[in-house]
């Protein structure tokens, strides 16, 4: 069924308002707007919270040139309604945002069921989304959180969002990073020793006594991918492998499947003994792959994972894997974010680095 053109409009105009209004800075405001705009700051106002009302028609009527004019001045000063400003003067929200990459990703979902418990037992309610490692998505849905009032955000950034982090900020809204880590974003970050738990992750193929092992990462350079191949690369070097020889099999993230399918064939025919993952979506991908083509897996070919998944436990011997401490990881991002909400602690840069577990 269509819909019909009042809610297209009003559909179109909340899209295009969503594309700019998260602001560079808090001092913006709708007089600022009127003022270079050339319009009365009436009208700013008209353009910023007019609707379509319940016979159809827009509630304020501003001519088309106007409100384009407004909207490009607004886009230019990097403005930001301050509706998450209005709700922190009138109290406490008790909403909390939560955005990772892919709340499909085991490792992810069990994040968001962690801080869930953690929030519900406090009084918040959480609200989830996933980025898709997309820089553009993730905004979208901070200024969506923002726009619902959230006292607080706990995020896994992708690459491109320092900025959108840093608006956040300058609203007044406190942050606390996982899984990532940027030393320019004021933000307790709490992260894996990535690069010591891929070495633990070789270290039980060398163990076996293979020689001819290769990684499966992925083409996003976020810093735990980047840790991982580094642990990989290292611990590939003390074993007298040269960098030329050294394999890193890198698959786009939004393409998983059809990338193992082509890169598997290649692995197997060169005769690899064992390969170690960046993630366990990655190792699943390529486990679906290698069953098919009729290899034995733990047999013909041993593999090591990288965060739990039950299908490790379908093979025998079972998969390895190199697990994150989840409830730790939870427990300690989400204190940090309750005493910035609390102001007991400033919003400065301090990354807490946890260690892996090795499950063999």
């Amino acid at each position: 069924m269509g819909r019909d053109v009042p809610s297209l409009f009003f559909i179109g105009i909340s899209l295009f308002f969503s594309q700019f209004c998260l602001a560079m800075s808090k001092n913006v405001t709708i007089k600022d707007i009127a003022a270079e705009a050339g319009v009365s700051i009436a009208l700013v106002s008209f353009v910023m919270n007019n609707r379509v009302e319940a016979d159809g028609k827009m509630k304020y009527r501003v001519n088309d040139a106007t409100r384009e004019r407004v909207i490009e001045v607004a886009k230019r000063l990097n403005y930001m309604p301050n509706s998450a400003a209005r709700i922190l003067r009138k109290g406490k929200s008790k909403v909390l945002g939560l955005i990772v990459s892919d709340i499909s990703n085991v490792f992810y979902g069990e994040i968001a069921r962690n801080l869930e418990t953690l929030a519900f037992e406090q009084g918040y309610t959480m609200l989830f989304a996933s980025s898709d490692e997309s820089p553009e998505k993730f905004r979208q849905i901070v200024l969506s959180f923002l726009e619902k009032g959230v006292e607080g955000f706990i995020v896994v950034p992708c690459t491109g969002t320092l900025k959108v982090l840093q608006q956040v900020l300058n609203v007044g809204v406190p942050c606390v990073v996982l899984d990532r880590k940027n030393e320019r974003f004021p933000a307790p970050m709490i992260v894996l020793d990535n690069v010591g738990a891929m070495r633990s992750a070789v270290e039980i193929l060398l163990k076996k006594g293979l020689k001819k092992i290769e990684m499966i990462s992925y083409t996003i350079r976020a810093t735990s991918i980047t840790g991982r191949e580094e642990g990989f690369i290292s611990r590939m070097r003390e074993q007298g492998i040269s960098d030329e020889q050294i394999r890193i099999h890198r698959l786009p993230f939004d393409d998983i499947d059809s990338s193992t399918d082509l890169v598997i064939p290649s692995i197997v025919g060169r005769g690899v003994e064992g390969i170690v993952f960046a993630t366990n979506a990655l190792a699943i991908a390529s486990i679906r792959k290698l069953s098919s083509m009729g290899v034995r897996i733990q047999k013909d070919i041993y593999l090591v994972g990288f965060d739990n998944s039950d299908v490790y436990d379908l093979f025998y011997p079972p998969i390895p894997h190199v697990g994150q401490p989840i409830d730790k990881i939870c427990s300690l991002a989400f204190s940090y974010l309750q005493k910035l909400i609390d102001k007991e602690i400033e919003q400065t840069t301090k990354i807490v680095y946890i260690s892996g577990e090795v499950f063999d």
